[in-house]
Parts: C-alpha cells; sequence; structure tokens
C-alpha cells in the first residue's frame, strides 16, 4: 500500500483533545489510538477528567500513552460529578492555549492522518470562526470500523420536555462535497474548532445532558461562530449496546433535579418558557447567548422556531444556508443598516425608508426615473439596497425583472410576502459591499453609500462594476467635498469630488426636496474608474 503524504504544518498546529470520560475503560484506547492515527502526534495534546469510583474502576488505568502529552483531572463519580456538561467545564480547564481544540466523546476510534486533516478542513470553511461538528461514524469494540460516510445533522422534532431532538442521514464518500457544508446544529461528540473557542463561548456547567448540544449550537452562532459539517470521515464512535452501562444517571439518585433544573435552563435561554427555579438560570450572562447575532436571526437562519415548537422542512432534511459573511466591515455595515430600520429613525408612519421615500415625495423623481428606464432600454434592475421598496415599487412591475438586495432581514422577510404576487421580483439579502451582485442592465443604490465610509464607497464601486452591469444609478450631491465617516452615520456624498473621481454623469434626475444639490445620477459602468 502506497503511504499517505500530508503537507507540513505551519507553527500554529497545536491541538488540545479534550474529552469527558465517565467510569470508561475505552477511554484508555481512545488515547491510544489518536496519538498512534495522528501524522504529527509531538504537537496534539489531551485532556481528560475522568470521574471514576476507586478501586472498583481501576481497569480504565491499564495503558498510558504519552503521559507527558496528557493533562488530566480526577474526580468521584458520584460524590463529585455533576453530569457531561459539568465534566466537560472542568476539560476546558486544562487548555493551555493550543491552536485548535476538538472535542470528542471517551470512547472513539480515528483514521490516519485526522489531526491535518481536520485542520485542512477548518481552513476551507468560508468563515474566520468556523466550528467542525457532526456526528461521528460507528466502530465495534475493540477497532472494527464501520464503512466511512458523512453524517449530516437534521432537526428531527421537539420532545415532550420542549428540548429540540436531533436527527441525521449519512452519504457516501463518493457523494462528499468539496468543502465543509454549513449546518445550524452541533454534535458535541465531534466539535474541532480555533482554540479561541474556549475562552469566547465557555462550557455551560450547569447544564446535564438534555439540550446540551442545542443550546451550545445556538450561543456559539450568536458569539459569531459558523457551524459546518466536515467533508471527510476521520472520526469513529461506539455506538453498540452493550458499550458500557454506567452512566451518571445510573449511579447519581441526584440526578432527576439537575436536569430537571438544566431543562428549564435551556428553554429559557431559547426563549421556550421563562424557568421556574431561579436556580436554573443562575450565571446565565456568562453561559447565554451572544451579541453578534440575534436569537431570531438564527431561528431564521435554522429554519426552527422554539417558541412554536416547529421546524421548517428544510431543517428537518439538514439543509442550512450559506453563513452570513462575518468580515468585521460586513458585520458592522449589518448591525448599523439594520438598527437604523428597527428604531425607525425618522419616525416615518408611511415607510422605515424615511421622509425621503414617502410616495409624495418621490412622484416627480418616479416619473423621471422611468422614462430613463425607457430611454435606456432598462428591463432588468438591482436594486442595492432596497429597503421596503415602498416609494420604487409603482414602477418595478414595468420591468422584465426587478433584484432586491438588502442588508437588512426584516425589510426582505416583509418584501417576499408584500411583493410576492409580482412575479418579475425577487428579493435576497446581501451586502453591496462584499456579495457578488448579479449582472442586469442597471443596479439602483438610492441613499445607501452617504452612509458608507470612503473605504466602503470604493469597494461598492468596484463590486458594482464586477457585475458586468451596464449601468449605475446611484444617489449624488454637488457639494464638491466628501467628508469621511464611520459607516452608519451620514453625509451628502459627491462621486465626481475626491475621492471618488467619477466622470461627469449621462443624465441626472433631480431628487430634490430640500437638497436641491442631491440627484440620482446615471454612468455607464464601463467608465466608472476602479
Amino acid at each position: 500500500m502506497e503511504p499517505l503524504v500530508f503537507p507540513a504544518l505551519p507553527p500554529d498546529g497545536r491541538i488540545f483533545v479534550g474529552i469527558a470520560a465517565y467510569r470508561d475503560p475505552d477511554c484508555q484506547w481512545t488515547v491510544k489510538d489518536l496519538f498512534e492515527k495522528a501524522i504529527l502526534p509531538d504537537r496534539v495534546f489531551v485532556g481528560i477528567c475522568w470521574q471514576v469510583l476507586p478501586g472498583l474502576d481501576d481497569d480504565c488505568f491499564r495503558i498510558v500513552t504519552r503521559p507527558d502529552q496528557v493533562r488530566s483531572v480526577t474526580f468521584h463519580a458520584i460524590r463529585d460529578s455533576r453530569g457531561a456538561c459539568w465534566a466537560r467545564h472542568q476539560v476546558a480547564k486544562l487548555w493551555r492555549g493550543e491552536d485548535y481544540v476538538f472535542q470528542i466523546d471517551s470512547h472513539c476510534r480515528f483514521e490516519r492522518g485526522w489531526d491535518i486533516r481536520y485542520i485542512e478542513m477548518l481552513r476551507s470553511c468560508p468563515s474566520p470562526r468556523p466550528v467542525l461538528t457532526t456526528y461521528p461514524a460507528g466502530f465495534e469494540p475493540p477497532d472494527r470500523l464501520s464503512k466511512r460516510r458523512i453524517p449530516f445533522m437534521t432537526a428531527d422534532r421537539f420532545l415532550d420536555t420542549g428540548v429540540l431532538a436531533p436527527g441525521s442521514w449519512t452519504t457516501e464518500m463518493a457523494a462528499a462535497p468539496a468543502i465543509p457544508q454549513p449546518t445550524a446544529l452541533l454534535s458535541a461528540g465531534q466539535v474541532f474548532a480555533p482554540g479561541r473557542l474556549v475562552e469566547e463561548v465557555p462550557y455551560d456547567s450547569r447544564l446535564y445532558f438534555l439540550g446540551e448540544e442545542i443550546s451550545m449550537a445556538v450561543r456559539l452562532w450568536t458569539h459569531g461562530w459558523d457551524l459546518f459539517v466536515p467533508n471527510d470521515c476521520l472520526l469513529y464512535h461506539d455506538y453498540t449496546a452493550g458499550r458500557n452501562d454506567k452512566r451518571h444517571w445510573s449511579d447519581n439518585k441526584d440526578w432527576l433535579p439537575l436536569s430537571r433544573r438544566a431543562t428549564q435552563r435551556v428553554l429559557h435561554l431559547l426563549g421556550t418558557r421563562p424557568a421556574e427555579d431561579p436556580e436554573a438560570i443562575l450565571e446565565l450572562d456568562r453561559y447565554g447567548l451572544g451579541t453578534v447575532r440575534s436569537l431570531a436571526e438564527y431561528e431564521r437562519h435554522a429554519g426552527i422556531d422554539f417558541k412554536a415548537g416547529t421546524i421548517a422542512p428544510r431543517a428537518a432534511e439538514g439543509r442550512f444556508p450559506a453563513h452570513p459573511s462575518l468580515e468585521p466591515g460586513a458585520r458592522r455595515r449589518r448591525q448599523a443598516f439594520g438598527t437604523l430600520w428597527r428604531i425607525n429613525r425618522h419616525g416615518g408612519k408611511e415607510t422605515h425608508s424615511g421622509p425621503a421615500s414617502t410616495l409624495a415625495g418621490t412622484r416627480l423623481l418616479r416619473a423621471r426615473l422611468a422614462e430613463a428606464f425607457r430611454s435606456l432600454a432598462i428591463r432588468s434592475l438591482v436594486d442595492a439596497g432596497c429597503g421596503d421598496l415602498h416609494w420604487l415599487g409603482p414602477i418595478t412591475g414595468d420591468l422584465g425583472l426587478y433584484l432586491g438586495f438588502d442588508l437588512v432581514e426584516e425589510a426582505i422577510t416583509e418584501n417576499l410576502l408584500v411583493f410576492r404576487h409580482r412575479h418579475n421580483h425577487f428579493f435576497q439579502v446581501a451586502d453591496l459591499v462584499s456579495d457578488r451582485l448579479p449582472e442586469a442592465d442597471a443596479i439602483l443604490c438610492r441613499d445607501v453609500l452617504t452612509h458608507l465610509s470612503h473605504a466602503e464607497v470604493r469597494a461598492a464601486l468596484v463590486n458594482f462594476k464586477a457585475s458586468g452591469s451596464r449601468y449605475l444609478i446611484a444617489t449624488t450631491h454637488g457639494t464638491g467635498t466628501n467628508p469621511d465617516i464611520e459607516t452608519g452615520a451620514w453625509r451628502p456624498l459627491d462621486l465626481e469630488a475626491a475621492p471618488f473621481h467619477l466622470l461627469p454623469p449621462l443624465l441626472r434626475i433631480q431628487d430634490g426636496g430640500s437638497a436641491a444639490n442631491k440627484s440620482l445620477a446615471v454612468w455607464a459602468l464601463a467608465h466608472v474608474g476602479t
């Protein structure tokens, strides 16, 4: 057999493997196998939380592999242990700044080269904060591995407790995708991520068992981490019925109150129902949701409604959308424009887009814009920053194709409902600065660039030109100057002045009101310098 060849890892290749082991004699074989199957075992370090009964569990410690690379803490299984999540919390304390963390169960086997391959997969994920997770494949002791397949997690059903239960389906390796695929769910038995995850989203020691995985998935996502299904099968778990009948709940008579309180904690966290027991929500500020994304955004992304207890078909089938960009600029833009929309800053009763977008105030603008569409033979339009389409909607029905894009998910969701009867209208959440836009006869960008910094305006112009569209119709002010701003603020923007220097436009359409020097100007995108 030809030897496997792997590229050398860079200096940041240290891996911390965390294992919570409850009276499990197989853990020693798990550790032995992970070191033997690693290409660079010197860069692998293991942390184990042992939960044992002294004198009864001596068979757990017969084999010792690379003791200098294994850190451990030991607790009495009945007197001290408080369940799996508590044990994972103890494991995290053994992390010493390794570049990657790998959470597994105590009864696993590995493919050769797992250490390098996991890092390669993580780097191929289109996210700055990726997490690889899914159910491991199976094996039968001592080391009979199942056929290699890729498991995809699904949202299966809500249990009587109100907690979401996951499911899965698998595909053969021949059908494995080229890169890891997005998911909204998590398997606690296979989590591979950058090491900083340990500090950014610490494991909640007050959970017990039920709800561990869904609560961690939501916490990670709202903290800005993106979940992906590995596109290779490298880890195997012992699912056999006779594996081990030693469980915390079979040894500990107090497990039921712990479980009930933890379930209340999960349901409170996910907005299903408030906890009745005050102890259920202790330290929830430390182990709660993040602020990068909201719980409502997770539910829309995942197709799961925790309070209603409903699961969308795509979630039940394990089909999840690509993750939104988390590049710092994109995050800042999404937050800025989302805030402007949600607070309805102008207090308008007619439209969230403000007084400059009322039907009466844009009557002449619409007429002149419709005439420009006809004279320039514009039949397909990309509306970059469409908002609620209130002011423009009366004339877009005459186009052959209207494509509305906006960063604000609520606006896009409402447009999909309000304009669903228009079969030439399509809407999508997108960032006009960084997301690729489709080719059209024209790109319309009204009252959006005025809220962006100079660097982001330039990036948007580059993006517009890269679409291959013929015309750009954008807001400009004849001020002759351009003070720079922080994204989310506002200033009058003159696209013909420094630092943009666009050529005089083909056409100007006054977009007046009190701003007499404001217009929608039309440029040939081929002549827009980038």
